[in-house]
């Protein structure tokens, strides 16, 4: 196997593990010490907890660091609050907290997948209800473990798992959702690009004279125009959708707690403020989801109208080219035959005829097999080899990236399995994106260089095309093979979006790579068993 080449981009390295614990750590005990105001009667119940959201966080896909989140809840105890009266009740709570918030990661990882993301109402439906189950669990296993040691007043008690539900629930409800942006590379980057935006600033303003009208005005006396306060979490979801209705809730919880921290008001109209702050979070995500939402089946209902006139158009050009093809073949058959009859002086001539004949056919070949597949979705799958194939094309793209200044070179392991495919479609595919790749690398700086490789994984082949060019912006990843427009001169911008469905149709994923220098994969299944995905001499929806 050859060396990949030196300007690819490196892989980020991750960092070192007592680094991120360590940060961890340090967080927690921070935002317990940011939020540990107005605690209820002594018995350290705040009516704002946003470092369990932390804790659920850590724990997504991870169950390995609980711990490292029991660590958290006791360096938290001994440094904010101090040495607790009662240390083995004290400590049996911190572990039945821990495995509380363990639970809620596992629930929510399992339904909403290891990197949670609120896209559909039912995603949001799911979230609310398992953050609001698990608070109120935590409620119920920490109240219960102060009555263990000493009783408590009744009319404490249900006071006590209110606050502390709420607490943890508006927690949940206000950092989540940031925190969750901030795990996943790309939407931290659409929150940073967000912050960077004059309409935060504006955001914030808005949202301060709001809580001043609210809190401020007469005095800090709570006025009845707490409805008002809906407005900034609307507006920003309506504008931003989820990634707004975050920045909102978020600004929004701070100078709530601000302004009370500032003013004063008695520890019941907290509590109704945190239940104001649910409701307006709640209110604000659902207003995003469906914002997002809507935008996603916009660009899905462009995506399918430019891949409906893509296959209108390649029915139209098979249509139009196929008999014009076959007349081609026919006369180089013609001259072929002639040449032959002329003698051996017209050696040339054969091997000239030799290239029109092959080159018409694979032509003729092509179209008839882009017709097929934009008409019925048809694909003519069966075990074949990759390797072939990917050599080829390789050589044929040989001259194009040396004109170019461009070093294109193969990876390719020996004894690859075979893989089912079509392998006129799937040559479409591999052109399409060595062609890609190819211009890119040469709009860079030098050394110009495109690289192929080809990896075996448990089910599947795995195909790369790694270029040296400019890479793909992580916001651009969303419209990517929509057929929005095309970077080379005079391009379409819809060979992306046709080569995906010909690999959906092969039961594959093709798929782009965010990043510096240009990363483009997609998989075709291993030839043991026909894959389940595909398409295979079925009418197949080009349009979903």
């Amino acid at each position: 196997m050859t060396a990949a080449p030196a300007s690819l981009p490196p892989e980020p390295r991750p960092l070192p593990g007592w680094a991120v614990v360590g940060g961890y750590l340090l967080l927690y005990v921070l935002l317990d010490w940011v939020s540990y105001i107005r605690p209820l009667h002594g018995y350290n119940i705040t009516p704002w907890n946003p470092q369990p959201a932390l804790a659920i966080a850590w724990l997504l896909g991870r169950p390995r660091r609980l711990p490292w989140v029991w660590v958290g809840l006791v360096l938290a105890e001994l440094l904010v609050r101090g040495w607790p009266q009662q240390p083995l009740g004290w400590l049996a709570v911190v572990v039945v907290q821990g495995a509380l918030y363990a639970g809620i990661a596992h629930l929510l990882a399992r339904l909403l997948g290891p990197l949670p993301q609120l896209q559909s109402l039912r995603q949001l439906a799911l979230f609310v209800a398992v953050a609001a189950g698990g608070s109120l669990l935590c409620a119920v296993a920490y109240v219960g473990g102060q009555l263990l040691p000493q009783p408590w007043p009744q009319d404490l008690i249900a006071e006590a798992v209110a606050r502390y539900w709420i607490g943890d629930f508006v927690g949940a409800l206000v950092t989540l959702p940031v925190l969750l942006q901030l795990i996943d590379r790309s939407a931290r980057q659409r929150l940073g690009r967000a912050l960077r935006q004059p309409r935060v600033l504006a955001l914030s303003g808005l949202i301060a004279a709001l809580l001043w009208l609210v809190l401020g005005w007469r005095g800090g006396v709570f006025q009845p125009y707490f409805y008002v306060l809906f407005i900034p979490a609307v507006l920003a979801a309506a504008v931003g959708g989820v990634l707004g209705a975050v920045l909102a809730a978020g600004l929004t919880q701070l100078g709530l707690i601000a302004t009370v921290q500032a003013l004063g008001p008695p520890d019941l109209t907290v509590f109704e403020l945190q239940a104001l702050m649910a409701t307006i979070t709640l209110t604000g995500l659902l207003v995003g989801v469906l914002v997002d939402e809507k935008a996603r089946t916009a660009a899905a209902l462009r995506e399918s109208l430019r891949l409906a006139t893509a296959g209108q158009m390649a029915a139209a050009l098979a249509h139009e080219l196929g008999q014009p093809l076959t007349a081609l073949n026919n006369y180089a058959q013609a001259c072929q035959l002639l040449a032959t009859q002329a003698g051996g002086g017209s050696e040339r001539l054969n091997e000239v005829t030799r290239h029109i004949v092959r080159n018409a056919t694979r032509a003729a070949e092509v179209v008839k097999r882009l017709r097929d597949f934009f008409r019925s979705g048809a694909v003519q799958l069966r075990p074949a080899p990759l390797a072939p194939l990917i050599e080829q094309l390789v050589a044929e793209h040989q001259p194009q990236a040396a004109r170019q200044g461009v070093e294109l070179d193969a990876s390719v392991p020996a004894q690859l399995p075979m893989v089912w495919m079509d392998e006129v479609q799937i040559g479409v595919v591999l052109r399409n994106l060595l062609d890609n790749a190819i211009y890119a690398a040469a709009q860079g700086r030098p050394p110009r260089q495109v690289r192929l490789r080809v990896t075996a994984e448990a089910a599947c082949l795995r195909v790369e095309v790694l270029d040296s060019g400019a890479g793909i912006e992580p916001a651009r990843l969303a419209t990517l093979f929509d057929g929005s427009g095309s970077d080379k001169p005079g391009g379409m911008g819809i060979g992306l979006g046709i080569s995906r469905a010909i690999v959906q149709a092969h039961g594959g994923r093709l798929w782009a790579v965010a990043g510096a220098g240009g990363h483009f994969c997609f998989t075709l299944a291993l030839g043991e068993t026909e894959p389940a995905g595909a398409v295979h001499e079925h009418p197949h929806d080009l349009h979903r």
